[in-house]
């Protein structure tokens, strides 16, 4: 799991201001909440004063008040107003939480886990046909793994293996995987390629009445752990799966979906794309929560590939990179930290602004960088 990153830690709609909302990502809890203005907000979920989880708490003139001592704290993080002191009472310095950025798009929270400031964090992945609604109809859902989200984000990219996981998309006797291109920027990477698809049955008759080849194009944005597939059935008609998938922990994964097309919009459809939606979510379900190692490795030689697995290599390497930064946690050392002995946050920009002072939390332990990891190769 990596730091200096977007996920997307809920659905608008589960977030009001009516209560606070408590969701864990990356292993850690927060506390999700509107203010009285409808902003959304993010802060850490432990409270500074005895560590209560103020998403058990209750909302307070847009504040979330914790349940223990009634500590209020705004969407900065910051206690407005602690019961038991005199209301001339000074509130300390110290009595903050985390709070982190937060974006509102395609009706998700996306929730930036990490110290950066501004001007330096990655951007969200475009998704233009979500707002097009006069040409696109789209559906939306969720679906719970118990795998590590990379895992998954790997499967979304991995060509070859729709033909023998997908029986209805691709055809096992003639899986080739032809020469492809991959296009990629600091964040994202795509390629397009052919499939021959098995015979049409059901109402995609009415589209393709032969085996026509169908192309695909996989791609994944590293905010979010974002993976599209664009499917063109014909020459005309695009159907778009674009999905984020959010770690709870480092081996379980909530992935939010959304499906768009540009074909039979009325809503009259929208049950058959949906089940079949979630038919290739349960196919991938049965491989990738058996997968070994359940982590994905940061060095390619652990694994074999070969040429069709190249957008997969791409994702690979783009992770290594932030990995080698030393935005990686070190997942061994958390776990030692926060079983019942400590409590544990990701580090928030205000943290940085002020180098750590005023903060009561110890910030999560991370992997060293690879400067650093050759230096210590070097002094051994």
């Amino acid at each position: 799991m990596i730091i200096n990153q977007w996920y997307v830690a809920a659905d608008s709609t589960e977030v009001t201001a009516a209560a606070p909302a408590k969701v864990r990502l990356c292993g850690l809890d927060f506390t999700l909440f509107r203010d009285a203005a409808g902003r959304a907000h993010c802060i850490s979920d432990v409270c500074v004063h005895r560590g209560a989880s103020l998403g058990e708490g209750r909302m307070e003139k847009g504040c979330v008040e914790c349940p223990y001592h009634g500590w209020q704290f705004d969407g900065a993080g910051n206690v407005v107003r602690i019961p038991s002191l005199p209301a001339e009472t000074p509130i300390p310095k110290r009595a903050r939480v985390d709070s982190y950025p937060v974006i509102e798009r395609y009706g998700w929270i996306w929730v930036f886990l990490g110290d950066l400031p501004e001007a330096e964090r990655p951007p969200l992945p475009d998704f233009p046909e979500y707002a097009d609604t006069a040409n696109w109809r789209t559906i939306r859902g969720d679906w719970h793994w118990r795998a590590n989200y990379a895992r998954i984000v790997e499967n979304g990219l991995d060509f070859s293996h729709a033909p023998f996981v997908h029986p209805s998309f691709g055809d096992r006797d003639r899986a080739e995987i032809h020469d492809f291109e991959i296009e990629q920027d600091a964040w994202s990477a795509r390629a397009k390629v052919t499939y021959i698809p098995p015979l049409p049955r059901g109402i995609w008759k009415l589209m393709r009445k032969e085996r026509t080849p169908v192309q695909a194009q996989p791609s994944f944005h590293l905010s979010g752990a974002t993976m599209r597939l664009d499917v063109w059935l014909t020459s005309s008609w695009h159907m778009v799966i674009f999905d984020v998938n959010t770690p709870v922990d480092e081996t379980r994964t909530h992935t939010r979906w959304i499906m768009a097309r540009n074909f039979f919009r009325h809503p009259l459809f929208d049950g058959d794309s949906r089940r079949r939606t979630l038919k290739i979510f349960a196919q991938d379900t049965q491989i990738v929560e058996k997968i070994c190692p359940e982590i994905v490795p940061t060095d390619l030689r652990e694994e074999l590939s070969v040429k069709s697995d190249g957008l997969m290599n791409a994702f690979r390497q783009r992770r290594r990179e932030l990995i080698e930064r030393g935005w990686a946690i070190d997942v061994d050392m958390l776990r030692h930290h926060i079983d019942g002995k400590r409590a544990l946050v990701i580090p928030s920009p205000a943290r940085r602004e002020s180098q750590g002072r005023n903060f009561v939390l110890k910030t999560v332990p991370l992997l060293p960088p690879r400067a650093e990891i050759a230096l210590q190769s070097a002094a051994q």
